[in-house]
Formats: C-alpha cells, structure tokens, sequence
C-alpha cells in the first residue's frame, strides 16, 4: 500500500512539472532555447514517470503481502 502511495504521489509531482512545461512552451514570450529546454524537461518528467512506475512494479512484486 505504502508503495502504491509513493509511486502516485511522485507521478503527480512530475504531471505537475509536465503540464507547466508545456504552459511554457505556449507562452508566446517563450524563447527558442527556453522552448527546447522545456521539451527536455517534458520528455525527462515522461520517462521519469516510466522509471517509478517500473521501480514501484518490481517492489511490489519483492514485498510479501500478509
């Protein structure tokens, strides 16, 4: 359970930093190189989410239920 809550918590947090990426990159006052460093960040924040969700996947399989 406590990794369930772990793994949704960490995968809000990099939605969160996933969708203000992207209200970056369509504010007009937004420059080339602020725009790529924002894709960047949007494509580490998707394979970061990835990552947890892989990670959280193989303890839960390791921890034993009661």
């Amino acid at each position: 359970m406590l990794i369930r809550l772990v793994r949704v918590l960490l995968i809000l947090v990099l939605a969160v930093f996933a969708v203000s990426s992207i209200v970056g990159i369509a504010t007009p006052e937004t420059g080339v190189v602020e725009k790529a460093v924002l894709v960047a960040l949007f494509v580490g924040c998707v394979f970061a989410a990835a990552q947890v969700t892989n990670l959280a996947a193989r303890l839960q399989q390791r921890v034993p239920r009661h």
